[in-house]
């Protein structure tokens, strides 16, 4: 049949999905401390769900390390390891440089003005204290300059680096100084892109992951 071009396909949430949305949010939130138990009957009663969909949930939330079973005792919300901190952002600022670097020369000025409009959103959550949306902010800013980069592969790479960290970035926020310093980073490196200056821009894209890694170590943590 012909299908009208202005169609849209139906985005679905499965019940994986949403089971595992809400898991990882109250996981990075805190809302689950670590060492806290995880009970997948507990939580498919709950959700108004099967245990499958649960189970798949948790099965993707251990692969990325925000849970942890213990054969024959129970399934618990993971501790933070600090070498995963480190683990994950040397080469997340290593990825995220070089897709700052390609994606230098490519962006257009209403690219730009999206760069600069999400600054300012994440400075206006920043006055708001509203932590949720600088982290919102914090993301879209960095999402545009991978999709301009357009690789797949370093996208793919640095979403997965990203997701192990999602703990330490939510309590990095909370800090306002954190912020604030978040801001004026981003800030220096959207004049880089403005400058057309891609080696400044990845140095500063660099430096900047390595700062928040820094910061986490000794301070967050």
């Amino acid at each position: 049949m012909p299908i009208p071009k202005d169609s849209q396909p139906l985005v679905r949430q499965s019940a994986q999905e949403m089971v595992y949305d809400v898991l990882c949010d109250w996981i990075v939130s805190g809302k689950l401390l670590p060492g806290e138990k995880v009970n997948d009957i507990e939580l498919s009663k709950h959700f108004g769900v099967s245990r499958t969909p649960v189970r798949e949930a948790l099965q993707l939330l251990k692969s990325q390390k925000l849970i942890q079973f213990i054969p024959g005792k129970a399934t618990v919300v993971a501790e933070v390891d600090k070498q995963d901190i480190e683990k994950c952002y040397r080469p997340l600022a290593v990825i995220q440089a070089l897709a700052a670097e390609q994606a230098c020369p490519r962006f257009t000025e209403e690219e730009l003005q999206e760069l600069d409009s999400q600054l300012v959103s994440l400075i206006d959550a920043d006055a708001r204290d509203d932590l949720h949306a600088a982290i919102s902010s914090d993301m879209a800013f960095h999402d545009l300059i991978m999709k301009v980069a357009d690789n797949e592969y370093m996208a793919d790479f640095s979403r997965s680096m990203i997701l192990h960290i999602q703990r330490i970035k939510y309590h990095y926020f909370c800090v306002g100084m954190m912020r604030k310093s978040s801001i004026e980073q981003h800030a220096k490196i959207l004049d880089a892109f403005r400058a057309k200056d891609g080696v400044l821009a990845a140095s500063l894209m660099r430096d900047h992951w390595l700062f928040v890694m820094d910061r986490c170590l000794t301070e967050i943590m």
